[in-house]
């Protein structure tokens, strides 16, 4: 709750921070826009408002874009405008003919839409005023750069912090699910409880989807970004810790149906079922550990440049054993239990 309520105020500020860049940004462009001579120099803080995204990158890309469509689009009005009269039909035509190409040649559609908004416009405005399409180019270049170099020299966005606290729910979540395995198994796999397991499994694979998206988001907004050296490190070292807790994720989401197949044939010993409990309490001791690691010296990794070990295996010992007599089946024994709890799924999704 505490952590949600933080991320909230957080998103606030980089709210309000970006409507402040938004309206300096489409300031500056306007007079920019002006001293270069332009007669429509509203265009210049147009291209401010359209291009400025929650990232620097964003931002960057959607400016690029808009400028390859102004250029296209006044490239292909320029030669005609003076040849047809303004009507439904000729607009129509010419936005057809306008965006056909950009199609064929498979550019992003953001190049598209912006191909016909100049269209459109240039064709309109230039029957009014000759300076539209020359002012219309080089305004969207002004409020493009305007935009982007506002963007990254004023407090430029960066949610690796967010990402981080995904992240550490995530494993949060995940040290929970293997301590109640833990206790599930030492109770004898009981059936309810098993498809609470279940749930929560399914559940954390979402959680899982997130933190995946809250990284990429973070990867993303510090490209571009001047001031992300420490946090370039923070980041790398989430990612690091992803790994370990995405494995730690599909191991116990494959266990849990082969030990309520164990229980109801009723063949696991007393011992095992301890062994097993103090297996599984040991593995989410060690990626507990192993979390709060990572979250703990991020601040000290970011700034020397040092990753902790996050992969000591000198703590983890395997607490179980394969009997004698089983030791030549381990393997085919392994790929038929995996291989029949994928056929059961599959039987599954046709219901």
């Amino acid at each position: 709750m505490k952590n949600n309520k933080s991320r909230q105020q957080r998103d606030l500020i980089k709210g309000i921070m970006l409507i402040v860049k938004i309206a300096l940004a489409a300031g500056v462009s306007w007079e920019v826009a002006k001293l270069l001579g332009s007669k429509h120099p509203y265009l210049a803080p147009l291209t401010v408002i359209l291009s400025m995204q929650e990232t620097v990158w964003h931002s960057a890309a959607y400016a690029f874009y808009r400028m390859i469509g102004t250029v296209f689009g006044v490239a292909v009005t320029v030669f005609i405008v003076s040849r047809l009269e303004v009507s439904g039909w000729t607009i129509g035509c010419l936005l057809l003919g306008g965006m056909l190409l950009p199609v064929i040649l498979r550019v992003h559609k953001t190049i598209i839409h912006q191909v016909a908004l100049t269209i459109l416009l240039v064709f309109v405005f230039a029957h009014q005023t000759a300076s539209y399409p020359s002012d219309r180019v080089r305004d969207t270049i002004v409020g493009a750069f305007t935009a982007i170099f506002i963007h990254m020299l004023l407090f430029p966005p960066s949610y690796v912090k967010e990402a981080g606290q995904t992240l550490n729910q995530f494993g949060f979540h995940l040290i929970q699910l293997f301590k109640r395995s833990a206790d599930w198994v030492h109770g004898h796999c009981d059936p309810l409880e098993g498809q609470a397991l279940k749930k929560d499994v399914a559940d954390l694979l979402q959680e899982l989807h997130q933190v995946q998206k809250d990284l990429q988001k973070a990867e993303k907004s510090l490209k571009l970004n001047i001031f992300s050296k420490n946090k370039q490190q923070s980041l790398k070292q989430y990612k690091h810790i992803l790994s370990l807790l995405t494995t730690g994720y599909l191991y116990i989401s494959n266990i849990l149906p082969p030990f309520h197949d164990w229980t109801k044939m009723g063949t696991m010993s007393a011992d095992e079922r301890e062994q097993w409990t103090m297996q599984l309490k040991m593995l989410g001791e060690y990626m507990g550990n192993q979390l709060h690691q990572a979250m703990e010296k991020q601040n000290y990794s970011g700034a020397s440049g040092r990753m902790p070990d996050l992969l000591d295996l000198s703590a983890l010992s395997l607490q179980i054993s394969v009997p004698s007599e089983l030791k030549w089946y381990r393997y085919p024994l392994s790929l038929y239990q995996q291989t029949a709890q994928l056929i059961q799924e599959l039987k599954m999704t046709r219901q």
